[in-house]
């Protein structure tokens, strides 16, 4: 059995253990719970997404859920929110968050290798009926003949087997 690591600052035994790749290289920190708990690395993803707020919300920090009196201020160190109406009150900051951190402000899922999240599957359909009724319109049959086949794919994908 191999000998506990100690912490990178005061040498207790380490139970919190960090890992950050830049630039593809690796750096390790290995933290005891106090120093994890002083430094406020418990959660990595959670201060991540407190910084990334931090610069992407224009809010005051003095914004306040009606429901749960949940603030802007306690959603930057917790990184979670305290109630579904957050949402509603913290929405426009939340955008910009998911924005950057994920590219999109909408969770799509995920999806089996080889295949599009059914959102995405979903947009795509409703983009080829814009465009096949912009091409009947237009009197582009070839187009639209193509878009309308396309259509009858995506929703024999979304369709459940």
């Amino acid at each position: 059995m191999s000998k506990p690591l100690k912490c990178s600052l005061c040498e207790e035994a380490a139970t919190v253990h960090l890992a950050q790749v830049v630039h593809n290289k690796v750096t390790k920190v290995h933290l005891c719970e106090a120093c994890a708990q002083k430094g406020g690395a418990t959660d990595p993803a959670v201060f991540q997404l407190a910084d990334a707020l931090t610069s992407a919300t224009q809010a005051a920090p003095t914004t306040t859920c009606p429901q749960c009196g949940f603030t802007d201020i306690d959603f930057r160190k917790r990184g979670r929110l305290g109630c579904p109406s957050c949402w509603e009150v913290f929405g426009d900051a939340l955008g910009a968050l998911l924005t950057k951190v994920q590219h999109e402000a909408e969770h799509v899922g995920r999806a089996p290798a080889g295949m599009l999240p059914t959102g995405q599957l979903r947009r795509r359909l409703d983009g080829a009926r814009r465009e096949m009724e912009q091409a009947v319109a237009a009197e582009n049959f070839e187009v639209a003949a193509r878009l309308r086949d396309e259509i009858a794919v995506l929703e024999q994908q979304l369709t459940p087997s």
